[in-house]
C-alpha cells in the first residue's frame, strides 16, 4: 500500500538524484579535463623555454650533461611533473647564468607557480576520480531497489487480471527500454480507394 509507494518514491528519487549527479560530475570531469590540458600545454611550452635557455647557457659544459641526465617525462602526469621539478630545481641552483639568456628568477617563479597549481589542481582530479566507484554503487543499487519494487507492481498488476490476458499484458517492464521494447508494429490496413 502507502508503504510500498513511499519506498518507489524515495527508489525513484535516488535514482534521479544518481543521474543528475553522473551528468554533473561527467560535465565537471570535461572541465576539468579541458582546463589541465590547457595547463599542460602551457607547462609544456615553458619547459621547452627552459630547456632552449639551459642549452644556450651551458652548450659543451658538463653541467648541460647534469640537467638531461634522468629527463625522462614518460606519459603520466606524475612523471612530467617529476622532470619539471627536478629541471627547475637546476634552474634554480644555476640562476645567474640562466638569467642572461632569459631564464632568471621571474621565469623561473613563474613557471614554479604554475606547476604548483598544475599539480594541485591534478591532485583534486585524481581523488575525484578515486570517489567515483562508492558513487557509482550507491547508483547501481538504487537502480535495483527502483527495478525489484517495479517488478513486485507488474507482478501484483498481472495477479490482478489474470484472467484477462490482453490487460495483464500492459503490465511490464518496457518502460524501462530507451527505446519501448521490440514489441511488434501494429498493422493499420490500408483504406479501401
Amino acid at each position: 500500500g502507502d508503504a510500498e509507494i513511499g519506498k518507489l518514491d524515495a527508489a525513484v528519487a535516488d535514482v534521479l538524484k544518481g543521474l543528475q549527479d553522473r551528468t554533473t560530475a561527467a560535465g565537471e570531469a570535461h572541465l576539468q579535463t579541458a582546463e589541465q590540458a590547457n595547463a599542460l600545454h602551457d607547462l609544456k611550452a615553458e619547459r621547452k623555454r627552459l630547456i632552449e635557455c639551459v642549452i644556450r647557457a651551458f652548450r659543451h659544459r658538463p653541467e648541460l650533461t647534469e640537467f638531461n641526465n634522468g629527463t625522462y617525462p614518460g606519459t603520466r602526469l606524475s612523471a612530467f611533473c617529476t622532470d619539471l621539478n627536478r629541471k627547475l630545481a637546476f634552474a634554480k641552483e644555476h640562476e645567474p647564468e640562466l638569467d642572461l639568456v632569459g631564464a632568471g628568477k621571474d621565469f623561473q617563479a613563474s613557471l614554479e607557480t604554475k606547476l604548483r597549481a598544475f599539480e594541485t589542481d591534478s591532485g583534486a582530479q585524481e581523488a575525484a576520480i578515486a570517489s567515483l566507484p562508492d558513487n557509482n554503487r550507491a547508483f547501481c543499487e538504487a537502480k535495483g531497489r527502483l527495478y525489484f519494487l517495479l517488478k513486485d507492481i507488474i507482478n501484483a498488476a498481472r495477479a490482478l487480471h489474470n484472467k484477462e490476458p490482453e490487460a495483464a499484458a500492459k503490465y511490464n517492464l518496457k518502460v524501462l527500454y530507451r527505446r519501448g521494447g521490440k514489441g511488434k508494429a501494429e498493422v493499420v490496413p490500408p483504406a479501401p480507394t
